[in-house]
């Protein structure tokens, strides 16, 4: 085990029974990594979709500018 703890956990278990819980105190290490993995994975992604999502939402207010001052012309000229 690398974590402080997890190696607390398995020293604070009586010495008889150690040995038994061991390999679930280390499962439970690796389970513990693999959610903080998916956290990153999953702030990484939404951060990435945030940012396309800006770089989408400027060319879109542009047309929808343009859409806006043809039909003001159109308005206004007919």
């Amino acid at each position: 085990m690398s974590t402080s703890f997890w190696k607390e956990a398995l020293l604070s278990l009586p010495p008889e029974v150690r040995n038994r819980y061991a390999g679930q105190l280390e499962a439970a290490e690796r389970f513990e990594r693999l959610l903080d993995w998916c956290a990153e994975g999953w702030g990484f992604a939404t951060r990435m979709l945030a940012k396309g999502c800006r770089q989408a939402a400027h060319p879109l207010r542009s047309l929808a500018q343009q859409f806006q001052d043809a039909a003001r012309r159109f308005w206004f000229t007919h």
